[in-house]
């Protein structure tokens, strides 16, 4: 009986060292319920104008304060065609909102498809990344399973010709993400973007 119970024990003191403790919930489920493979494959069945695509958000620097993922968009049929790499900070911001700010990689050719092997952003430096500013995403919790959030009008600046500034909407739960992404010029008539709606992608894999 006493060899059972200092098993016991061993197992729990083991259990509490190997475990991390989440500091904010709400925020942690954010971040779950992003993370993973999507596809928006349903979409495309019902309605041929969007274009087939998967995306992938891995959660990445484990040791760092508050997640960070790593998020890559691809064509569905061809995943060596990838048409966004970006790294993603998520952080609470008070005590309804959470924030998420937005890096571009400047070297991202070395890290496609990087959630594949995500030990390859170990090597990933701060110097290597470039902020884009003006295109955070502020999200607040709108039921107990739903997330929204978007960027403040005006403020995400385009390279993009003709573009002026991107709005982006999220809807997240636990296996659905909506995001639409739209692009205005200077007189604020959209000149990018899909007009119809936003992109919704049904989870496929956990990450």
């Amino acid at each position: 009986m006493k060899k059972f119970l200092c098993i016991v024990f061993l197992l729990l003191i083991l259990f509490g060292c190997t475990s991390k403790t989440i500091k904010d919930n709400e925020l942690h489920e954010l971040v779950v319920f992003l993370s993973g493979e999507f596809s928006n494959e349903e979409q495309t069945k019902n309605d041929p104008g969007f274009a087939l695509l998967h995306l992938n958000n891995s959660r990445i620097w484990e040791h760092k304060p508050d997640y960070w993922l790593y998020s890559e968009v691809h064509d569905g049929k061809k995943i060596d065609q990838i048409y966004g790499q970006r790294i993603i900070k998520y952080e609470r911001v008070d005590s309804f909102t959470f924030k998420s700010t937005n890096y571009q990689i400047r070297n991202a050719k070395d890290y496609r498809k990087g959630w594949k092997n995500k030990r390859i952003f170990n090597k990933l430096t701060m110097d290597s990344l470039e902020i884009r500013y003006g295109c955070e995403v502020y999200y607040e919790k709108n039921t107990s399973t739903i997330y929204s959030g978007k960027t403040n009008k005006n403020l995400c600046f385009s390279s993009t010709p003709r573009v002026e500034y991107i709005t982006t909407n999220f809807v997240i739960s636990k296996d659905k993400i909506s995001i639409w992404n739209r692009g205005y010029d200077n007189k604020g008539k959209q000149v990018w973007g899909k007009i119809t709606g936003p992109y919704k992608y049904r989870r496929i894999l956990n990450q």
